[in-house]
Parts: structure tokens; C-alpha cells; sequence
């Protein structure tokens, strides 16, 4: 019966001395003028199966290999069992790049071992990181937290722009020490850590876009926070398509996605990815037999930097922002009294404090990550959402955006006061909080008061008045020849002039809102001045003839409630 041997070192067979590796033994059948003959054909390098993988829900089954690379030293592997479909050229590539030597004339055979036999032992595989679904324990594609009997399952060993730790953790932390004082790269510490609480408080993914000129140190900032988990592979770029930015978060789940430089995005495409980001779900897509394929899920933090805006980048694509997007990720300037410091310490400008971040958290990372969410797992049934919301009474906020903008910046703070409880960040219990209320204020002052469709709705009324107030407009008493494109009347009294809109002028003026959302903003704004009873326009009487028109009169900011 033909069988399969491995051995790690050189070995006598057959009278023959033999590589280490795995080897398939058979006998072949004897004639009556040949007899049966031993056979042995090698496969490949050492590897042995260590257990059978079976997803938490009982659904996705793997084999969890532990093999021997080119230079002798030992990794492991929770291989899907998807990747034996058809030739398994993808399955042999995987370990070919991992460092497995295979035999090309028996490459055929690697298939057939891997399925020789079921193995007793039963590991728990998961195929996404973050926290297991009964929250004991944290997944990276390197380790588990809190759980031995834990493997992540993915479709390739190799580990690039994954959470991994390097260097040393006490080098970490110095450099962590000097971002005490410097609002922005504080926030982006604690932008990063807060992604293992998002699960224990119910919240969903979103995080900080950076906005300032080129060369302030925005990248800088992604980098300090990238170390949180990982090296310099672990910050990515916006120049990527929806889809593969889907894939990407799903690796990433429970940890940050950091994305430099948001101008190299597609215009057109930001709002999607931004919506799709925050809601932590991938697109519904259908398999060759056209049964869906399972969704991409993902719950992370976003870092994010761009010399524009979301805003400004959605209108470069001819959309609007909503303001579910601008909450989900929250434009914040940059620009602080030295490029993105405040505070210099013992550099002597921007520049080489900004050099020394950046190779410092090219050297040392990952370390934090892994201690804060061991320190997460050791305060046992602490309940944070308890925490949080204590800190949240900390962000005055006057409407609902600003509302779930305070709830994220407390977030960030409760993560930052965490890890400085910890001692992971060499700091002074408040520093956390100080920084991520500084932030909050300058993301206040960018938002403006009221909510963002208001504020978008109003500007776009005043822009349109600014831009054809006095070619499509027309004195209501004056004498006037009829226009073929004519936008309504207008009428000066004490108070200063108003816009008699007509009904298509005014959904024009309104932009992709609809229309009633669009009423609602000027009443609620007082720029409606005159009205019928129950209504919002007014019958007016124009040369004899009588037409439901909108009396508006903007405000003397022009724009805002």
C-alpha cells in the first residue's frame, strides 16, 4: 500500500542514502519474470501536518503545515483546503515563495499527501485578525493573543503589510515620548490602538484624514501611527482600487488601515470606498456557479493624509459629500506651529525631528499593539463601554454630526489614557485626552455649526445667487422684456435684497438634494422671509400673472445658519 515518510535530516533507503523531505513509498506489482520493486519518490522539502483547521462556525476546513524553508528554519502555515482545487499551482506557488523546494516531476503527488490521512488533532482557524468571535482572543497573522489552540487561516503564508513586530520596544517608546506635547501625533497613536476597543464598545470602523500642504509632516504622522502594528509595509496607499482596499481591510480587522496621500485616489471613487470602509462590509459578489461568495467583514481604524479634503476630493469626481462620509472619516488640518509640531523637544527644527520619526518607526514597531491588547485581555470583564461613555461627557458637541465625530475623538482618548495606564506610552495620565480635544476643536472649526447637508445646501444656494444673481434675476417692479432662462425676480426693501426663486431655479440652486431636504435648510436657516399660510412659497403676483415663487434672502455670512 503506498505511504508517505518525511524526515527532517539525510537517511539510509533501500541501500540508498536519501534528502530529507517528504517522500512517497510504494511497491510496485510482480510479474512472473519481474519481481514487486520499492519504489520511493521525493516531493518536496520537509513538511509535516500538524492538525486539521475548522473555522469557529464549523464551515471552512484546512490543514495547519509546518514545513522547513531553504535556510532551515521552521514557520507554520493554516492552509485553506480551497487551495487543492484543480492543478493546486496556486498552493504550489505559496510554498515555493515561502521556501519549500518541490520536486517538478513529482509536484503532482504534494496533493495526494495532504489529503493522505485526516489528522486527529482539531485547531480552531480564523480567517480574518482581530478578536476571536467569543472575544478571548486577538488574532494577527504571525500570532494569537490569549489562545494557543488559534491559527489564522489565509491563502498564503507570507505576512507583507501585516501587523508584525521588529526592532526594540524600548527604542519605541522613547520615540513615543516625543510626541507628548505635538496634538497630531498624538492623536495618531491613539488612532491606531483604539481598533482593538471598536468590538468591546460597539462601535463601528472610521478614523482621522489628515489635511495640509505638502511637506508639513502629514506622512510622518501615518508613519508614528503605522508602528503601532507594524513596519514600513504596513502603511499602504490611497492609489488603489475600491475592491483591493476591501481585501486589505479584511487583513487588517481589529487594527488600523493607514493610507497615505489621497490625491493619488480615484476622485470618482473616494466616496464609495469611504462608505464602504466605514461600514466594515465588501461587496456581495457571485462565484463562477453563480452562488455568492462569502463577504469581506472588517471592523478597523482609518489613518488617513492628503493635501485636500474628502470634500474636495469628491467634488474633483463631480460628487458631494455626504455627511455619513465626512463622519465616518473625519477631516482634520494638519498644520501646527512648526509643519504638524507644537512642541520641538531638543531637535533643532521640524525637519530632523520629522527625519528622526521616521526612521525610528521604520526600526522599531509593532510592539504596542500586542501590549496594549494584552493589557485589554488582562482588565478581564472590564466594561468599557462604561469608560467611554464617561469620556464622552468630556466633548461638548452642538449637533448630531458633531455628536458621533465627539464619540470617535473619545474613543481615541480612552484608548490613548489606556495604553498610558499600561505604561506603553511613556506619558502623563491627560496627555491622551489634551490632545484628542485639541483635535476635536480643530475638526469643530472646519465643520462649521449645523449639520453638513445645511451648511452644503445653503452655500450652494448662496454660490448660485453669487454666480447669476445679476444675469437671471430680475427687478420684480421694473419693466422688464421676458427671458427665455430666467432664474426668478427680486425685490429691495429695508432689509436688504430677496431672491424670488422659482421652483426649477431653486432644485438647480439645491444641487443632489432633494427637494423637500432643501426647503428644510432654508426655513431652518430663517432665509425663507415671506410665505403663504402652511406653505414655504408664495403666490406673487408677476405682470398680472400670479406664480408660487420662494422668497430668500440669505444671510449676511452668506452661507452658514
Amino acid at each position: 500500500m503506498p505511504c508517505f515518510l518525511v524526515k527532517d535530516d539525510w537517511f539510509s533507503m533501500g541501500g540508498s542514502k536519501c534528502k530529507p523531505g517528504v517522500w512517497h513509498c510504494r511497491m510496485t506489482e510482480g510479474t512472473e519474470k519481474k519481481p514487486p520493486a520499492f519504489i520511493p519518490a521525493r516531493i518536496c522539502s520537509p513538511l509535516y501536518i500538524d492538525g486539521l483547521t475548522n473555522t469557529e462556525d464549523g464551515q471552512l476546513f484546512g490543514r495547519l503545515l509546518r514545513f522547513r524553508d531553504s535556510l532551515g528554519r521552521w514557520r507554520m502555515w493554516a492552509m485553506p483546503m480551497e487551495l487543492l482545487r484543480g492543478s493546486c499551482e496556486e498552493l504550489r506557488g505559496e510554498l515555493l515563495a515561502s521556501g519549500v523546494e518541490i520536486e517538478q516531476r513529482n509536484r503532482a503527488q504534494l496533493a495526494d499527501y495532504l489529503q493522505w490521512e485526516t489528522p486527529k488533532k482539531v485547531i480552531t482557524a480564523a480567517t480574518k485578525t482581530g478578536w476571536t468571535q467569543n472575544g478571548g482572543a486577538f488574532v494577527l497573522k504571525d500570532r494569537v493573543i490569549g489562545a494557543d489552540n488559534v491559527y489564522f487561516q489565509s491563502e498564503s503564508p507570507l505576512s507583507e503589510g501585516a501587523a508584525r513586530t521588529g526592532g526594540n520596544y524600548h527604542e519605541w517608546r522613547k520615540m513615543a515620548g516625543f510626541c507628548e506635547g505635538n496634538p497630531v501625533l498624538m492623536v495618531s497613536l491613539c488612532v491606531p490602538l483604539a481598533a482593538p476597543l471598536l468590538a468591546k464598545v460597539g462601535r463601528d470602523s472610521g478614523g482621522v484624514h489628515w489635511v495640509g500642504d505638502s511637506s508639513i509632516g502629514k506622512t510622518t504622522a501615518l508613519c508614528v501611527g503605522a508602528s503601532i502594528w507594524g513596519g514600513e509595509d504596513f502603511k499602504r496607499t490611497w492609489r488603489a482600487t475600491g475592491n483591493g482596499l476591501e481585501g486589505v481591510a479584511a487583513q487588517l480587522s481589529d487594527t488600523c488601515l493607514c493610507l497615505d496621500e489621497i490625491n493619488e485616489a480615484d476622485p470618482k471613487e473616494i466616496g464609495a470606498i469611504v462608505y464602504s470602509l466605514g461600514n466594515g462590509v465588501g461587496k456581495t459578489r457571485a462565484s463562477r456557479i453563480g452562488a455568492a461568495r462569502r463577504v469581506h467583514r472588517w471592523r478597523l481604524t482609518l489613518l488617513s493624509t492628503g493635501e485636500r479634503s474628502i470634500s474636495a476630493m469628491m467634488q474633483e469626481g463631480g460628487k458631494q459629500a455626504k455627511a455619513g462620509q465626512l463622519v465616518r472619516l473625519l477631516n482634520i488640518p494638519a498644520a501646527r506651529q512648526f509643519g504638524i509640531f507644537d512642541t520641538l523637544h531638543d531637535f533643532e527644527d521640524g525637519r530632523q525631528m520629522a527625519d528622526y520619526f521616521k526612521a525610528e518607526s521604520a526600526k522599531h514597531f509593532g510592539h504596542a499593539g500586542v501590549k496594549f491588547v494584552e493589557h485589554i485581555i488582562n482588565q478581564g470583564n472590564a466594561d468599557f463601554g462604561a469608560i467611554l461613555a464617561q469620556i464622552e461627557t468630556l466633548f461638548e458637541h452642538t449637533d448630531s454630526q458633531a455628536a458621533r465625530a465627539a464619540s470617535r475623538f473619545a474613543l481615541y482618548a480612552m484608548a490613548g489614557e489606556l495604553a498610558i495606564e499600561a505604561g506603553i506610552l511613556p506619558l502623563e495620565q491627560g496627555a491622551a485626552l489634551d490632545a484628542c480635544k485639541t483635535m476635536f476643536t480643530q475638526w469643530l472649526t472646519l465643520h462649521g455649526s449645523g449639520a453638513t447637508e445645511d451648511i452644503q445646501i445653503l452655500q450652494g444656494i448662496n454660490d448660485y445667487i453669487l454666480k447669476f444673481g445679476d444675469t437671471q434675476f430680475t427687478d420684480k417692479g421694473g419693466d422688464h422684456p421676458p427671458k427665455t432662462e430666467r432664474a426668478g425676480w427680486y425685490t429691495d426693501g429695508p432689509g436688504g435684497r430677496v431672491y424670488l426663486f422659482t421652483p426649477a431655479a431653486l432644485r438647480e440652486a439645491g444641487g443632489n438634494y432633494d427637494f423637500t431636504r432643501v426647503l428644510s435648510s432654508l426655513d431652518g436657516a430663517g432665509w425663507i422671509v415671506e410665505r403663504d399660510q402652511g406653505k414655504r412659497s408664495k403666490k406673487t403676483p408677476i405682470h398680472g400673472e400670479k406664480k408660487n415663487l420662494y422668497w430668500v434672502k440669505p444671510d449676511e455670512g452668506g452661507g452658514h445658519a
